[in-house]
């Protein structure tokens, strides 16, 4: 499960077969934190600019995680009024809670943003609050240790990052940066990869697809974090059920996640 690379500079071989569909769910559904944790869950922020497909993703992740069942729309998306996500909320799948956030772009203040940034990190901020509310200071807000943020997930719709401005990859390099300062596990997930222009059939091996190795080299160089960290997720599907090779996507980088975490928390 570990990334290696290849020749043509691929990091990332998930095996697309049901095998590993299996193997992959069992784990993350099947995971307990160790002891010492803090919390009977990871918690799992999800961090990016407005309409990127964070709250998509979320749902996702909750599809695929639930063997047999439907596809799960339990976090608004697209034209829905709910969809942009003015406070801070959680959905939980077994061990693992994902964490919704307001866009790093949505309170228009980097200084602001980087301090609710830290809160949340710190697992000072209770479900539900504001973003926006002006009295969000850290003397005010005590640790929750059961919110205790243990992984990011920076998000980046591939087909538009060519077009975000210096200035705002100059703030997301300091958000992440702070990221990092926390000893907090980090990964970059790319959606609408399928606007790339990659065929459907050549799915199964996105990773080895030149126009994305492209996105990822050129994204590394933007924000400063490593390619091994970045990943793609599809959050375009329809019907009862996600398809395998969807689900494999999803659940690699959650079982990458989850994996990494796991062994910080058992060495401190």
């Amino acid at each position: 499960m570990g990334s290696k690379l290849s020749k043509d500079g691929c990091f990332h071989f998930p095996t697309m077969d049901e095998r590993n569909l299996d193997t992959l769910r069992d784990y993350l559904c099947n995971y307990n934190p160790p002891e010492g944790c803090g919390s009977s869950c990871i918690n799992i922020l999800l961090v990016c600019m407005v309409g990127a497909g964070k709250s998509s993703i979320i749902n996702t992740f909750l599809s695929a995680l639930h063997p047999q069942g439907p596809t799960m729309t339990c976090v608004p998306t697209g034209m829905n009024p709910q969809s942009v996500t003015p406070e801070l909320r959680s959905y939980r799948a077994g061990c693992l809670k994902f964490w919704d956030s307001a866009g790093w772009n949505a309170l228009k203040n980097i200084d602001r943003t980087k301090r609710v940034l830290q809160m949340i990190l710190e697992g000072r901020v209770p479900k539900g609050t504001n973003h926006s509310i002006p009295d969000l200071y850290i003397a005010n807000y005590p640790i929750i240790p059961e919110n205790v943020i243990h992984g990011v997930i920076f998000i980046f719709d591939i087909d538009t990052t060519d077009f975000i401005s210096d200035d705002k990859m100059k703030e997301f390099q300091e958000l992440q940066t702070m990221v990092a300062q926390k000893y907090v596990h980090r990964v970059v997930i790319g959606t609408k990869f399928e606007l790339l222009g990659i065929p459907e059939k050549h799915n199964a091996w996105i990773y080895e697809y030149e126009p994305l190795q492209r996105k990822f080299e050129q994204l590394a160089k933007r924000t400063g974090m490593d390619r091994r960290s970045m990943f793609v997720v599809s959050n375009q599907w329809t019907g009862e059920q996600i398809e395998m090779i969807k689900c494999i996507l999803a659940l690699y980088v959650l079982n990458n996640m989850v994996r990494n975490i796991d062994r910080f928390l058992k060495a401190q």
